[in-house]
C-alpha cells in the first residue's frame, strides 16, 4: 500500500464529490486532520475504515489499497495480490512472534540456569566439596534466619568442622566466633547435580548437647541428621529407634559426631528411645541423653 498514491486517490475522489475534508471526515466519524494526513501521504486509514472509506468515495477496497482506479479486468488480479501480500505480512508477523517467544524462553532459561549455578557450590562428594563455598552458603543461609534464634551468632567467623553426605543430601557441622554450634543442610542442585544448595539448618545449639533434624523428602524417605559436640569422652556411640527398628552408631570421636541417615519407606520420621553407649555398646546412665555434657 503506497501511502502517497492512496492519499492522492482519496483527495481526487473527494474533490470529484465536491466535499471538503471536513465533509468526508464527518461521514467516516473521524477528524479532518486525519483526512488531511491520508491525502498528504503522512498516514493511512485504519483497517476498519477501508471499507466505509472506499464506499464513500465509490471505490473498491482493492482500488484504495492500489492507489489507483482499476479496470474490471485488473480488479481480480489486484485483489489476489493484496490477499497474498496480506498473507505474507501475517506470516512474517507470526514468525516474528515465534522468534520473540523463543528469545524470551531462551532468556528465561539462561536466567534460571545462571541463578542455579551462582547460588550453588561445586562438590560431587564430601572429598571433592568446596568447603569455602559451603561455608559461605552456610553463612548466607543461617544469618538470613538469625531472628529465629535468641543467641548472638558471629557468622562471619563461621568454620565448617565436619561434613557428612548420603545420597543427594549433605550436612555440615559448623561453629561460629562465639562458640555456638550449627548444622547446615544442603541438597543437590536440580540443574547441576555436581553442585550443592543450602536449604535448612539449626540455630541456638550449644556444646554438650545432642541435636537432630528430621524431615521427609519428596520421594517419601525419612531424612535424619544427628550431631553432638562437647560431649563427655565416655560416649562412644548411640542408638535410637524408628518403626520398632533400632539403629546403632559407634562413631563418636573426641566428644563429637555428625551422622546423616536416609531411611526409605519409613512410617515415622521422628525417632524415639535415644541411648548413649560406651565403647562396649553398653548404655550409659545419663538422665537426659540429649544433654549429657550438662549433667
Amino acid at each position: 500500500m503506497d501511502a502517497k498514491a492512496t492519499g492522492g486517490l482519496i483527495a481526487r475522489r473527494r474533490k470529484e464529490q465536491n466535499w471538503s475534508q471536513g465533509d468526508l471526515a464527518e461521514r467516516l466519524h473521524v477528524t479532518d486532520k486525519a483526512v488531511s494526513k491520508w491525502e498528504t501521504g503522512r498516514g493511512l486509514p485504519s483497517v476498519d475504515l477501508l471499507e466505509p472509506l472506499a464506499e464513500a468515495l465509490d471505490l473498491t477496497v482493492s482500488e484504495l489499497l492500489s492507489g489507483r482506479e482499476l479496470t474490471p479486468e485488473e480488479l481480480p488480479k489486484a485483489a489476489g495480490e493484496q490477499i497474498m501480500e496480506s498473507m505474507r505480512k501475517n506470516r512474517r508477523r507470526i514468525w516474528q512472534g515465534v522468534l520473540a517467544a523463543l528469545m524470551a524462553v531462551a532468556l528465561a532459561a539462561g536466567v534460571y540456569v545462571g541463578y542455579h549455578y551462582a547460588t550453588s557450590v561445586l562438590g560431587r562428594s564430601v572429598t571433592e566439596a568446596d568447603r569455602e563455598g559451603l561455608r559461605r552458603q552456610a553463612i548466607t543461609y543461617l544469618s538470613s534466619r538469625q531472628e529465629q534464634s535468641h543467641s548472638e551468632f558471629v557468622y562471619n567467623e563461621l568454620t565448617v568442622v565436619d561434613l557428612e553426605q548420603k545420597g543427594d543430601y549433605l550436612a555440615a557441622l559448623c561453629v561460629d566466633g562465639n562458640g555456638h554450634w550449627e548444622i547446615c543442610i544442603y541438597e543437590r542442585d536440580s540443574v547441576f547435580p555436581d553442585r550443592w544448595r543450602a536449604y535448612g539448618g539449626t540455630f541456638g545449639t550449644e556444646a554438650g548437647q545432642i541435636f537432630d533434624i528430621d524431615f521427609r523428602d519428596q520421594q517419601g524417605n525419612a531424612i535424619i541428621i544427628m550431631a553432638g559436640w562437647g560431649l563427655p569422652r565416655d560416649i562412644d556411640g548411640y542408638s535410637f529407634k524408628i518403626d520398632d527398628i533400632t539403629y546403632t552408631c559407634s562413631n563418636v570421636f573426641a566428644g563429637m559426631f555428625l551422622d546423616l541417615f536416609i531411611l526409605p519407606d519409613s512410617g515415622d520420621v521422628a525417632f524415639t528411645e535415644l541411648e548413649l553407649l560406651d565403647e562396649n555398646g553398653v548404655p550409659l546412665p545419663y538422665e537426659n541423653p540429649r544433654e549429657p555434657g550438662r549433667e
